[in-house]
């Protein structure tokens, strides 16, 4: 009895779940497969409809809204004007069933006199070019008169200058995730702003290969080799530059100095016959020390350029490593360019100045400076820069403290530069030297030149 029972009532309960899938089922069948949509032509007070698809072949009948009013228009077109600006169009279908019942789909709504867009702006890397990110898919806009501008994004910034439909890839730009932001605008019409795809850039790591050296192994008293080296002798007067630009109250004197025999050159500075000279200031010269170029005879483009130094002691000595453009003769300073790899200054002892100079930085610079853990007079310390065709980064001992990309026509770091080493005394950033001082010295380990990932040159005159 109790089986019996259970079979009459799971065949009333499987009736009764069948007829509730039959019931939804037909009222699924009431509803549009697809719904209406309207599309707008090329003048943007154009439109056309196409109707939803239903179940059935029964009648639809048509009728337009522009903001819930009812136009004359009861096909699948309609024609409006610019007094309708800002007012929204829909497209109403009523569908007659074969039993008599009807059923409501409504389409998208448009607002009329803004600019609309076709589909998704899309990036993509160049397949021929890596380094460029280009338009894949380009929306088309209604009214097709509208034009185009183009914003490129790192990030949520934006990229100064990045305005055109193609990016060239910075190295600044590696790790960073990049975007087009694009905006159609046309007369009369409200501008359409579409954001793109986001492309990642590979944060790639650098890779470093030697290409030139200068290691300073020769004898006690050796000169610094005149295959590499160029002395530039006096107090700047003989080469239109007094005082070197800066006040110093040096005259350069390459004898003086020498390697040491133990794999260093040290330039000398010191008081002891500088007065044989008469400097620029009117009176004997107060100091000698040694200023050497590699200028016409070796010549550098990007790389990493790196030298491991021990710095002067005494307030007013000013030593630096650094560099000028090749085409300082026909281009002078600042337009040529300086990379100032470091610079060190007695009364800053425990500070290394890593800076850039070019024709709207001047003076000033681009860069900064970085307090070191220990007196840069007091050991040897490495300082370089990585330098690319668009970014100079500054280390210290190996690690970043500041980087310079390139952002406007200050760059004027994309030809030959040729290596400076000097020991200055006195002068602008020098300072007043200290009356008892009589000599100073700054020497260099060595001096490296290394490709990054392949880029970097070595000029041999």
């Amino acid at each position: 009895m109790f089986r019996k029972v259970l079979a009459v009532l799971t065949t009333l309960t499987l009736s009764i779940s069948s007829f509730s899938m039959i019931a939804a089922h037909g009222e699924d069948l009431k509803k549009p497969l697809t719904l209406p949509r309207i599309t707008a032509g090329s003048t943007g007070y154009s439109f056309k409809a196409t109707p939803a698809e239903w179940s059935d072949n029964g009648p639809s009948s048509f009728q337009w809204l522009l903001s819930g009013k009812a136009l004359s228009a009861s096909g699948l077109t309609a024609k409006l004007k610019s007094s309708d600006n800002k007012k929204k169009l829909q497209f109403i279908e009523t569908h007659t069933f074969d039993d008599g019942t009807s059923a409501v789909a409504k389409s998208n709504i448009i607002i009329i006199g803004n600019v609309l867009l076709s589909e998704s702006l899309t990036i993509r890397i160049r397949p021929s070019d890596d380094k460029v990110i280009e338009i894949a898919v380009l929306p088309q806009s209604i009214p097709t008169t509208a034009k185009p501008t183009y914003q490129w994004f790192a990030g949520y910034f934006e990229i100064k200058g990045a305005t055109k439909s193609v990016y060239n890839l910075k190295t600044s730009d590696l790790g960073s995730d990049i975007s087009l932001q694009i905006s159609f605008a046309a007369k009369g019409f409200v501008s359409a702003k579409q954001t793109s795809n986001t492309v990642a850039v590979a944060n790639l790591s650098r890779k470093y290969e030697q290409i030139w050296s200068e290691e300073f192994n020769g004898a006690t008293g050796a000169p610094a080799d005149p295959s590499v080296w160029v002395a530039q002798n006096g107090d700047g007067v003989a080469f239109g530059n007094r005082g070197w630009g800066n006040s110093e109250r040096q005259w350069y004197d390459d004898k003086i100095s020498s390697t040491d025999g133990k794999g260093s050159f040290v330039i000398n500075a010191t008081t002891t016959g500088a007065g044989v000279n008469k400097c620029y200031y009117g009176t004997p010269c107060e100091w000698l020390s040694t200023k050497l170029v590699t200028k016409d005879k070796v010549g550098f483009k990007y790389g990493r350029i790196e030298a491991r130094i021990k710095g002067p002691v005494g307030n007013g000595t000013w030593g630096a490593f650094w560099m000028l453009g090749a085409n300082i003769d026909d281009r002078p300073w600042p337009g040529c360019g300086e990379i100032d790899i470091t610079e060190l200054l007695g009364r800053l002892p425990n500070t290394n100045l890593g800076y850039t100079h070019g024709p709207l930085s001047g003076g000033g610079g681009r860069g900064d400076k970085v307090e070191m853990t220990s007196a840069h007079n007091s050991e040897f310390h490495t300082y370089a820069v990585d330098w690319l065709p668009d970014q100079i980064r500054y280390y210290l001992d190996g690690v970043p403290f500041v980087t310079v990309d390139k952002t406007d026509n200050d760059w004027v770091y994309d030809h030959e530069f040729y290596i400076i080493i000097n020991l200055a005394m006195g002068g602008i950033l020098g300072g007043e030297v200290t009356p008892n001082l009589k000599q100073a010295s700054m020497a260099f380990d060595y001096i490296k030149v290394y490709s990054i990932n392949g880029v970097g040159e070595v000029i041999k005159h």
